[in-house]
Parts: C-alpha cells; structure tokens; sequence
C-alpha cells in the first residue's frame, strides 16, 4: 500500500495539511529555509532549537529566532532548557510570538547542550523531562511537542519508556530520532523503535532520521505507522 504524503493530520486543533515535516536543525532551519519548505510541500515546518536562557536574558539574537512570518504557518517553535520554570516562560514567549505549537527538545546530542543538563541528558532524568513537559503544557494553551533520541547510549530504549510519561505530562505528540546521542549522525536510524513507540502512545509520532526521499518518507510511515 502506497502512504498519500499529501493527506492531513493533527496535533491537537492544529490541521497540518501533508504528512511531511521540515525536521528543527541548528543553523538551517531559519525563516527562509522554513518559508521554502512550506512552499514545496512541508506540512508542518520548525524553528532551529531557541536557548530559553538566552530568551529569559532577552538575547537579540535568540529573539531574532522568533520572528515568524505569516507564509510559516503551522509553525513549531523548538525551545531548550533544564529548569521548568525557566522553559515555561519561555513558551509564553513563544505562544505570543505566534507560534502554532511549542517543541520541546530532549535530542540535542552536542556537548555544548547536554552539558548544561538540557537535549538528550533528560532522557536519562525523567522526572525533571515530565516537570519540563508539565510546566510548559501548563503555561500555554499552544500544543507541546516533544523531540527525542532514543538515549544517550547506543542501544538505549529510554525513549519507550520516557515517551508515554511525557505524553501524561501534557506532550501533544511525540517525535522520535531513533539513534543514540553518542552516536551522533552516524550509522541508521533504527525506525524499529518509531514502530514500538506509535504503539505505546496515543497521540501522533514523528518519524526522524535519514528520511532522505519521498520513497523513504512513504516506506518509514507504512511499516511505523507514524503520523508523519
């Protein structure tokens, strides 16, 4: 069976109307790119991950990284931290950019994040990742995404464990990179665990990680069968 890339879904109220999303990526995903990927067929698009310190110190150039424009939308705005509170203020910031949905990142595998006990490192504390999801989902009335590794080590499956507990802390939908933080971007995807995650939860999965061609993208969501 042939998956349609073109049909709708949801997260939450937000329609998104193909099943193809424009992945959060440092450096790449700036307007421009964004704007483009709406316009050749990305459903959903998503900013670069946004330092909520760096929002909280009122940074202009972390602010420059909510500027949205209105061929965006929707628009997932990705926000990184370790302290609840601090992410909570921060997706109020965000929600009154005019953002459509706030994306939480518990992915990030460089150092310079994980130091700080933000990205992939809340895998490995849940409770603080909950209180993370809770705060945020408390704070707005957008829908809270979440985008994860499948741990910190190579053969990790904390995301089967952590993705449920986040979704009963308010997360809308799950997005899973089913490698390893240490292994960076190296080796593949292990899209066996999308599978095992879209079954444990009930809200929408994302597919990420080497979805290279529409083949691809159509292959990875017949035998997941994730959302998008």
């Amino acid at each position: 069976m042939q998956v349609d890339l073109k049909q709708s879904w949801r997260i939450r109220d937000v329609e998104i109307p193909t099943r193809v999303v424009l992945a959060p990526m440092a450096g790449v995903s700036v307007q421009a790119f964004r704007r483009q990927g709406r316009r050749y067929g990305a459903g959903l698009v998503c900013s670069e991950m946004v330092s909520c310190a760096g929002l909280q110190h009122g940074n202009e150039r972390t602010l420059g990284y909510l500027r949205i424009s209105s061929d965006e939308h929707p628009l997932a705005v990705q926000i990184f931290g370790s302290e609840p509170g601090v992410m909570a203020d921060a997706a109020r910031m965000v929600a009154a950019a005019g953002a459509d949905i706030v994306d939480i990142n518990f992915g990030c595998p460089v150092r310079k994040v994980t130091k700080t006990g933000a990205g992939a490192t809340l895998l490995e504390d849940p409770d603080r990742a909950c209180a993370i999801v809770s705060a945020v989902a408390e704070a707005v009335e957008l829908p809270v995404s979440v985008k994860m590794r499948r741990g910190l080590e190579d053969g990790s499956r904390d995301a089967l464990v952590v993705g449920p507990r986040l979704v009963e802390a308010g997360a809308a939908s799950l997005t899973l990179h089913p490698r390893s933080a240490k292994q960076m971007y190296t080796g593949t995807a292990d899209h066996a665990l999308t599978r095992e995650l879209v079954d444990l939860v009930d809200v929408p999965v994302i597919a990420s990680g080497d979805i290279t061609s529409r083949a691809k993208a159509q292959a990875v969501l017949a035998t997941t069968g994730a959302s998008a």
